[in-house]
């Protein structure tokens, strides 16, 4: 996660220069871990999103819609009731770690001033937002942490508030160039460190510092792992550089591998043609949150389509494997066919041979006239006649002829499915929307293989979802995205010299 001190420290600087003074016109929450401000200043709104989601904890600006519950969470509730229509006074980062301070001003019930803060604490899996009255007792927070969840602190109503501890880790503001190259050396230089990586010291010994920021540098450097007082103070110094270009908002974020971070003098536009609405000016004084909003964007819809892929191949596996174990079941049916030909040839010998047999008796040897008249050895039920025990092999003889004839009407149908899911299979794996797994799971539900909502209630646009086109050699070729697609391709849309 890149999201640490030094992005929380830029996004703070972007909203002091946006919404200090705003006043809070609408809290929503729309999941729970996301908490929306809509803020009013000088006829502009903008969202602030807030998310505590333990791998994407963050905050900054957004854009974009998301669907709110029809009854509001608790916590909501109590953001409304002491910050709906209060006013943004400041905004404080707590030295670089990622713990972001809003103090807000409201008048109560009896028409007095009064201020309340809202830590957002931005840690991972322990990300919480809690807010505080004036006297520092939590009012409420997003998440509960009672003495057998933590023995440090409790996060619970009516208890004093206690800022995060920083593990001991060391603050870079309150270093000199000097003291921060020693403490680098001498834990490098530490037998017990000596296996670790210059990025994970420095990451692991800091506050606010991750370790894909100190990666970013370590190669922007060409720095080797065997590092000198010369090269830790040129660590130092682009660390101060970097401070320093945040505080004066020029500098841009910029994708890193699968993660992010800073780029001097850069401002990305990467995601930036999904908001053709923002103006130019707009990108210049919000461009970080418009990278985040993106980013974070992009990385829920792949998430979101990564989940529906996982669950609907679960549930296509599910039904594959009832039909590879029917199969299963009738090529065991199918495979006594021996024994079926067996008992119609032990019925007719019994019958053919019938006066020779005496009551009573296990077995009979008798001349097998289909076999050049060699000796055949047939069992019999000693407790009923000679003629019930032919009758009991044509029977058999019978139950197995059904049992066969059934079986082979089913296994053609078993193989047929069984085939066809694993050509659903093939096309979720394709899938690269949210849209196209609807439509896969609207043409289970019309096979009939199980009833999802999507048949009822249409998640995506039918005209929007076109198959998919391709121009090879000056020839156009379409391709659906689904059966239903394909079906309709060949049967409506092409014509009789179409390939």
């Amino acid at each position: 996660m890149a999201f640490d001190g030094l992005v929380t420290y830029a996004i703070c600087k972007e909203l002091n220069s946006n919404i200090i003074g705003s006043r809070i016109e609408k809290i929503h929450m729309p999941t729970k871990n996301e908490i929306i401000f809509i803020t009013h200043s000088n006829n502009e709104k903008l969202k602030l999103l807030i998310s505590i989601d333990p791998s994407n904890a963050r905050v900054h600006f957004t854009w974009g819609q998301k669907e709110n519950p029809t009854k509001a969470p608790s916590f909501c509730m109590v953001l409304r009731k002491y910050l709906q229509g209060s006013k943004i006074l400041s905004i404080n980062q707590n030295g670089l770690d990622r713990v972001i301070i809003i103090n807000f001003e409201n008048i109560n019930e009896l028409g007095d001033k009064v201020t309340y803060n809202l830590y957002i604490e931005l840690m991972g899996k322990y990300s919480n937002i809690i807010l505080v009255n004036e006297k520092n007792k939590i009012l409420d927070s997003i998440k509960h942490v009672d003495f057998t969840m933590s023995s440090v602190r409790e996060v619970l109503p009516a208890r004093d508030y206690i800022i995060p501890t920083n593990l001991g880790k060391i603050s870079f503001l309150e270093l000199s160039e000097d003291e921060f190259c020693k403490i680098i050396l001498d834990i490098k230089n530490n037998e017990f460190y000596s296996y670790e990586t210059m990025s994970k010291i420095i990451s692991n010994t800091f506050v606010g510092f991750s370790k894909t920021f100190i990666d970013t540098i370590i190669s922007k450097l060409d720095l080797k792992e065997n590092l000198t007082y010369d090269q830790a103070k040129n660590i130092y110094k682009e660390i101060l550089l970097i401070l320093s270009n945040i505080s004066n908002n020029n500098i841009s974020l910029k994708l890193y591998e699968n993660d992010y971070h800073f780029d001097l003098n850069f401002i990305n536009n990467e995601f930036l043609d999904t908001k053709d609405q923002i103006s130019n000016n707009i990108e210049k004084k919000y461009h970080n949150s418009i990278f985040l909003d993106g980013f974070y964007l992009k990385k829920e819809l792949d998430n979101s389509i990564k989940t529906a892929k996982f669950n609907l191949l679960k549930d296509v596996n599910s039904f594959k494997n009832k039909y590879l174990k029917n199969l299963s079941r009738v090529n065991d049916i199918i495979s006594e066919k021996e024994n079926m030909s067996k008992y119609k040839l032990y019925g007719e010998l019994i019958q053919a041979n019938i006066y020779r047999i005496s009551p009573g008796i296990n077995k009979i040897s008798v001349e097998n006239y289909y076999d050049n008249n060699n000796l055949i050895e047939i069992p019999l039920n000693t407790s009923i006649s000679p003629a019930m025990n032919s009758g009991a092999y044509f029977k058999k003889y019978t139950k197995i002829k059904n049992a066969i004839s059934m079986a082979e009407k089913q296994k053609e149908d078993y193989i047929n499915n069984i085939n066809y899911l694993d050509n659903v299979s093939y096309l979720i794996d394709s899938s690269s929307s949210i849209e196209e797994i609807e439509a896969i799971k609207q043409e289970l539900t019309l096979a009939g293989y199980k009833n999802y909502w999507s048949i009822k209630r249409k998640y995506f646009d039918e005209q929007k979802l076109q198959p998919i086109e391709y121009v090879v050699d000056g020839v156009k070729i379409k391709v659906g995205r689904n059966n239903i697609q394909n079906d309709k391709l060949t049967l409506k849309e092409a014509h009789k010299n179409y390939t």
